[in-house]
């Protein structure tokens, strides 16, 4: 399976949900399929007839929504896996999982009650695990400390993972971005975890890339503020796939190429993956949804009915805004993931008790956010004056933070135009990859206002391949005899950068230029896939370090691009012109001759 592969599943994916998007909100608009604000969710019925049927929300939104982005999801993931190759055993999961997108379209429709909605999920929970044979069949806190388990209570164990991920998401899904952008961090991890120790990416390409293309393609118009919601049909089945893709990674499942067929089978190589690890991947749905369900079953109230005393809704009574409560739930997942990562990430450590304090501190997290009083932020707030202060939010900025940003800005700029000097003659692949970036972004310079969801997206991948190009061959400068390695110069810088952007974002975080988006945090984890590339390309390429410089170019650029108009259109022109250089040196010969 050869990574253009990779490349084609999940843009057609990305592509389908992306165009589909603007049909749901048309078809929700005229079906009067809204989201309510404040009385919850209509039936089809007309808005002025007192036939329309309300629910307490426990969402937070002031305006009619339109709720089928759920159809462009599974539609956009559908359309992928059928037009690429699908495993022929895995066809009874995705009839499964498209059985629950069904029950959530018609419960988006019209409202059907907890009980049809929970006897359903058993249902389809229960043919999925004993048809596929997905039943639980080990438990691994380590390598030393591993529990068989009876098939009996495998099956009752993975049905119910599916069921509570299902309700997980669907209860986590209260703020504009939050459920498809935790679930897309949660696949991503958990992939990643997967590849670690299986190394092997079949399972990823057929199950994990279409979801994310397909969420991704969704977030373009679910950021807040929010134009569609995902809907029970959104929620209901990326919570049914996430509840697989555990199971399928806690019984060690891979996807092998027999015969030019892809088959699902337990693999045979002795790997473990840590149940803590596991959890800690989709810590916040996972611990958020145990908490309130405790909570409502010690008052006896219905565990399944919505409240407001979910991990978010603390967030935004503490004071946080809409988009600082995504961003931080959308932190929290990733820094728990680490921890629960690392273990398996450096096994030549002793870090089994990372998962431990992973799950001690979510779970502290939660309960603490609960514990705090309406407006705890809010009134913190004005104990920071170390920090610029809203009095002096405005057009001007003070001499060392302007003369700071510049300083930042130029070494951005220095990092991309490195590349004549530092790529050489790179590989004939990269060479292809530039020629049809460059192409792409003099096609799209002049169609998107500068510093959209898609302008991050193009230069959040054409920085990655020319950091790719930028390590690909060794660099020597030699003064007065002696020599020096450019590359060492080009660590250095960076993290010069890292530090500079980290300093520079605390002193202006309370600044209004200073607007970071929830998908800005999806797009800093696309330099991450480079990791789930195979082992070969990671070697050839030293695709951890170019990960990493990844994760720190973008972040600065991010932090830069709100001051200025047209930061994110100088960078653009950066990156045609690197990247042409590039393509012309391979594939041209261009050549500077001394």
């Amino acid at each position: 399976m050869s990574g253009i592969y990779t490349i084609l599943i999940f843009f057609t994916s990305f592509t389908f949900s992306l165009l589909l998007i603007p049909i749901m909100i048309y078809l929700a608009k005229k079906k009067q399929l809204y989201d309510l604000p404040d009385r919850g969710h209509a039936t089809a019925s007309e808005p002025s007839k007192n036939s329309v049927l309300y629910t307490k929300s426990r969402r937070i939104h002031t305006q009619p929504i339109p709720r089928l982005g759920g159809v462009a999801i599974v539609s956009g993931f559908f359309i992928s896996i059928s037009i690429w190759k699908l495993p022929s055993n895995m066809a009874l999961i995705y009839c499964c999982s498209f059985v629950m997108f069904a029950i959530g379209l018609i419960d988006d429709i019209k409202t059907l009650t907890a009980k049809v909605r929970l006897f359903i999920q058993i249902l389809s929970a229960l043919t999925v695990v004993l048809f596929s044979n997905l039943q639980i069949q080990n438990i691994t806190f380590s390598n030393d400390i591993i529990f068989s388990i009876p098939y009996i209570l495998g099956v009752i164990l993975s049905t119910f993972i599916i069921i509570g991920s299902i309700n997980s998401i669907n209860m986590i899904d209260g703020l504009d971005g939050l459920a498809g952008g935790v679930v897309l961090i949660g696949i991503s991890l958990l992939s990643y975890l997967h590849f670690l120790s299986t190394h092997n990416l079949n399972l990823i390409i057929v199950f994990s890339i279409p979801v994310i293309g397909a969420i991704l393609g969704f977030l373009k118009y679910n950021t807040h503020p929010s134009s569609i919601f995902m809907g029970d049909s959104g929620s209901n089945w990326l919570g049914f796939m996430v509840g697989i893709f555990l199971i399928l990674i806690l019984n060690n499942e891979v996807v092998s190429d027999q015969n030019s067929r892809w088959i699902l089978e337990n693999s045979s190589k002795i790997n473990y993956f840590p149940i803590l690890s596991v959890l800690l991947c989709l810590s916040i749905p996972i611990f958020d949804t145990a908490h309130v369900i405790i909570l409502r079953l010690i008052e006896r109230k219905n565990p399944l009915k919505a409240d407001t005393r979910h991990f978010h809704h603390s967030l935004i009574k503490m004071g946080f805004t809409h988009s600082q409560s995504v961003i931080i739930v959308y932190f929290l997942m990733i820094f728990f993931g680490i921890l629960g990562i690392l273990p398996i990430a450096y096994p030549q450590y002793n870090l089994n008790w990372t998962p431990i304090l992973g799950v001690l501190l979510s779970i502290f997290c939660i309960v603490f956010s609960f514990k705090l009083t309406d407006g705890f932020i809010t009134h913190l707030s004005s104990y920071k004056f170390l920090l610029v202060s809203e009095s002096s939010v405005g057009p001007k900025i003070t001499l060392i933070l302007r003369y700071w940003e510049h300083l930042n800005r130029y070494t951005v700029y220095m990092i991309l135009l490195a590349t004549p000097f530092l790529a050489g003659i790179v590989p004939k692949t990269i060479s292809l990859v530039a020629a049809c970036m460059a192409m792409i972004m003099i096609c799209t310079i002049f169609i998107k206002k500068s510093d959209s969801f898609f302008e991050s997206f193009l230069i959040a991948i054409a920085s990655t391949v020319l950091l790719i190009a930028n390590n690909s061959n060794v660099i020597w400068i030699e003064i007065l005899g002696e020599k020096y390695n450019l590359q060492n110069a080009y660590n250095n810088l960076f993290i010069w950068l890292l530090f500079s952007t980290l300093l520079f974002f605390i002193f202006t975080f309370k600044r209004k230029y200073l607007i970071i988006a929830p998908t800005d945090f999806l797009l800093a984890i696309l330099p991450l896939i480079l990791l789930l590339l195979p082992a070969e390309y990671q070697a050839e390429y030293k695709l951890n370090i170019i990960a990493l410089r990844s994760l720190v170019l973008f972040a600065a650029l991010r932090t830069l691009s709100k001051r200025h108009n047209r930061f994110f259109y100088k960078i653009h022109f950066i990156c045609i012109i690197a990247l042409t250089w590039i393509a012309l040196t391979t594939l041209v010969g261009l050549r500077l001759v001394y």
